[in-house]
């Protein structure tokens, strides 16, 4: 099934993300996931359009439409920015083993320059543990990462709140 990924063969619905076309199959997309199996056959509009528009980061789909249709993502193989875009998007589309995985690989990965912006994508999505990792994180390197440049661009609510 990864071959189909993206590919125009047998393909009935094309999204399209920051002016990129990404073929796709709605019965794959809707057998793993609820929120595909809503928009694409529940009566909404997009059920009866062959394009829909998605106002989304081109690069985290993609991603997300590889692991629907192979059931891996390459974390290590991804930039940050991109695993962040993509646990977003997890979240979204209630892919909550997808949004597990991703949030232990995070873990594993914590370091100065990107605790504050995993901090705030797992408050943002409710990922306790994910929180209060890179929250002991934060604590264990208060006096570097209070220097650090990542720190003021930490969310208001996560500077105050705990």
């Amino acid at each position: 099934m990864a071959q189909l990924c993206m590919n125009d063969d047998y393909s009935d619905v094309t999204f399209i993300v920051e002016n990129q076309r990404l073929p796709a199959h709605r019965v794959i997309l809707a057998a793993r996931s609820e929120y595909f199996r809503a928009l694409l056959f529940g009566g909404l509009c997009e059920s009866r359009q062959s394009e829909i528009e998605m106002q989304i980061p081109v690069e985290a789909f993609k991603a997300l439409l590889k692991y629907i249709y192979s059931g891996h993502m390459p974390l290590a193989q991804m930039d940050e920015d991109n695993i962040l875009d993509t646990l977003g998007l997890a979240n979204q589309y209630g892919f909550s083993e997808l949004e597990h995985a991703i949030s232990q690989y995070l873990r594993q990965y914590l370091a100065l320059n990107n605790v504050c912006a995993i901090l705030d994508a797992a408050r943002l999505y409710n990922l306790d543990k994910l929180t209060e990792v890179c929250l002991t994180f934060m604590d264990r390197n208060a006096t570097v990462l209070l220097q650090h440049e990542s720190f003021r661009a930490l969310s208001m609510v996560c500077k105050y709140s705990r």
